[in-house]
């Protein structure tokens, strides 16, 4: 039997061992190619082994076309497009639209998003809404940009309330009770500020500035008669400085700049609790970090900023002694992130989870991922996706970017019309502004600069929940001269709509 052959038993296995060899070296093969490819490998036209990255491109609305270096390719928007690594113009149109463009450089074996670009109509179509006989001396919108709350120039206390999500509505009237008010003295004046929206976007505090005094108080849109004077619920001292805790309309931080203490209270218990001493300013995130500057433990003339965090104080950096201080924090896909300094200084530090680095430090210093420079800076923001951290001081600009982690500095070539201190962001990506009494919008770095509508720089512009209408202010024209028109664009051409 051949089975029982000792020399084809040695074959077969010999035949066997080299095709299970073939097999493995196929395998390795294989995932060599694979793990290359992975890493963008590939061949050029030419032959040549080449390192690709990869692009993802979306717009809004969408699909767009894009074109590299000057050529279209098959592919539109909202997909993924494979390059050799190098340097590209990148444009995307589609019809009715201006073009939104900008400049890449694709390193092989990395992937990039551009999933922000927005495409502005051409040609822009403007409706009145509703025509103010005189300005509305405020105008504030609810963090899910809903709802729109106008003040009544005739009645300071007053506010027409307009349903974005129906602006053709009849306006609601919103009036703070007269018990709640404290009213000035006899032939003085009073004015409102916004402080904060509570995240349900049902209150609003207010500060109330009024000839011989001020306070704060809690309105609440839904039910105003339910509105509160929270600087009488708590006692509050004349000079104390009230904001939320957490966004929570009930929950308060309170700062007494006398004694440079910060307090706790809420609604529900109204004895002002120490929480840290020797504050001098304060950004707060969440209920329990708060990012401070002190006079505690400082050179001559600087000022120690401090992190607190669950019941501790992590030191970051001294700072110029003088105020106005910068100071602001919030989380970038889970990780802290922290900007501070002083005007001053003529710069902001950035830092990426400032506590990690002072306990995994030996020597418990945090270094800053970037430093922003500009002269005087007077404003520094989070975008709302907080990918982005600007500082300002008119028309210049510097901006990180946590994603990239890289830095864009540059000067806007008009200038902001008087009646804004600075420029606001318009969503996670673009900086908004007015100057020449039109609305000028521009993506965090200065590019794809678009001009507009009519707009009132006392005001700032407003958007709709999914960013398909644009609202301004706009002075009402020589009918209604001390007057103020709330007007709706149509950010999608008649097609999209």
């Amino acid at each position: 039997m051949d089975f029982l052959d000792p020399q084809k038993q040695r074959k077969q296995r010999y035949i066997f061992g080299i095709g299970y060899a073939l097999i493995a070296v196929a395998i390795l093969i294989a995932t060599v190619i694979l793990l290359y490819l992975a890493y963008g490998f590939g061949f050029g036209k030419n032959g040549q082994i080449i390192q690709n990255g990869l692009v993802f491109l979306s717009t809004q609305p969408s699909p767009a076309t894009i074109y590299v270096n000057g050529e279209p390719i098959k592919k539109k928007t909202d997909s993924r497009v494979q390059l050799p690594a190098g340097d590209y113009d990148i444009k995307l149109t589609r019809p009715g639209y201006r073009d939104w463009e900008r400049s890449i450089t694709v390193d092989g074996a990395t992937v990039q998003h551009f999933d922000y670009p927005f495409l502005f109509p051409i040609s822009l179509t403007t409706s009145p809404v509703h025509t103010e006989q005189n300005a509305p001396p405020l105008a504030l919108q609810s963090p899910d940009r809903r709802w729109l709350l106008t003040e009544n120039a005739a009645n300071l206390a007053s506010f027409a309330m307009y349903d974005l999500n129906n602006p053709q509505q009849a306006s609601t009237v919103v009036t703070i009770p007269d018990s709640v008010l404290t009213k000035p003295d006899a032939g003085g004046t009073e004015s409102y500020q916004l402080s904060e929206w509570s995240t349900d976007n049902k209150h609003i505090l207010l500060s109330h500035t009024f000839t011989g005094g001020q306070e704060y108080i809690m309105i609440d849109r839904t039910a105003p008669q339910n509105s509160v004077n929270v600087t009488r619920q708590l006692k509050l001292a004349a000079g104390q400085v009230l904001s939320l805790r957490n966004k929570q309309f009930d929950h308060y931080f309170i700062l007494d700049p006398a004694s440079q203490t910060l307090y706790t209270a809420d609604l529900g218990n109204v004895t002002l609790t120490p929480y840290l001493q020797k504050v001098l300013a304060f950004k707060s995130y969440g209920s329990d970090t708060v990012l401070y500057a002190s006079s505690q433990d400082v050179d001559a003339n600087k000022s120690q900023v401090i992190l607190h965090q669950n019941g501790n104080d992590f030191p970051i950096r001294q700072i110029d002694a003088q105020p106005p201080y910068l100071l602001d924090l919030t989380k970038y896909n889970g990780t802290l992130y922290t900007a501070l300094g002083a005007s001053g200084d003529n710069e902001v530090y950035v830092y990426q989870d400032p506590v990690g680095q002072l306990q995994r430090s030996p020597t418990h210093t945090a270094v800053p991922v970037n430093v922003l420079r500009v002269t005087s800076p007077n404003y520094l923001s989070f975008s709302s996706n907080a990918q982005f951290i600007v500082i300002e001081n008119g028309p210049q600009f510097s901006v990180y970017d946590a994603e990239s982690d890289k830095k864009f500095t540059y000067t806007v070539p008009t200038n902001l019309d008087a009646g804004q201190s600075h420029a606001v962001w318009m969503d996670g990506d673009r900086l908004t502004l007015v100057s020449g009494g039109k609305l000028v919008v521009f993506d965090y770095d200065h590019t794809n600069v678009q001009t507009l509508v009519a707009a009132d720089p006392h005001y700032a512009p407003f958007f709709d929940r999914n960013y398909k209408f644009l609202y301004t202010l706009a002075p009402a024209g020589a009918k209604t001269p001390a007057g103020a028109t709330l007007t709706s664009t149509s950010l999608l051409t008649k097609q999209d709509q």
